[in-house]
């Protein structure tokens, strides 16, 4: 199986062939591309807990959501089971989940990084280092 990592913009991180339970980085949470064997391809979130041996089926979860409006439909998933075996590629963008502050979408497409606060900390008053004590 051929594993790629891209970051949200859409660079490649990581790239190299391995079996599914020997990847170094657990795709959990992250969006995904998966290619079967056949051409198939099936997008969504990863949800399949990797490290407890061999698993024989991935789930991959899709929001019910309104794609042109980013509203839920409903707090259902909807679920895809993929065979392992038959996994030709997996493609994961890191940071891709909601929960890190991008936009809920279902397609497999590239952003623009999160922006985070790290301001905040910068102008954090800082304890003199040369103050006596």
């Amino acid at each position: 199986m051929k594993f790629v990592q891209y970051n949200l913009s859409g660079k490649v991180v990581g790239q190299y062939s391995c079996d599914l339970d020997q990847l170094k980085a657990n795709p959990i949470g992250e969006k995904v591309r998966v290619t079967m064997d056949d051409g198939k391809i099936s997008v969504g979130f990863w949800d399949s807990f990797l490290g407890q041996g061999k698993i024989q089926t991935a789930e991959i979860s899709r929001y019910d959501l309104d794609e042109k409006t980013s509203k839920l439909r409903s707090l259902n998933s909807i679920v895809t089971f993929v065979p392992t075996s038959r996994i030709a590629k997996l493609e994961a963008i890191l940071y891709s989940n909601p929960c890190w502050g991008t936009g809920p979408t279902n397609k497999f497409e590239f952003s623009k990084p999160v922006k985070t606060r790290s301001d905040f900390f910068r102008k954090w008053p800082r304890k003199n280092s040369t103050q006596s004590k």
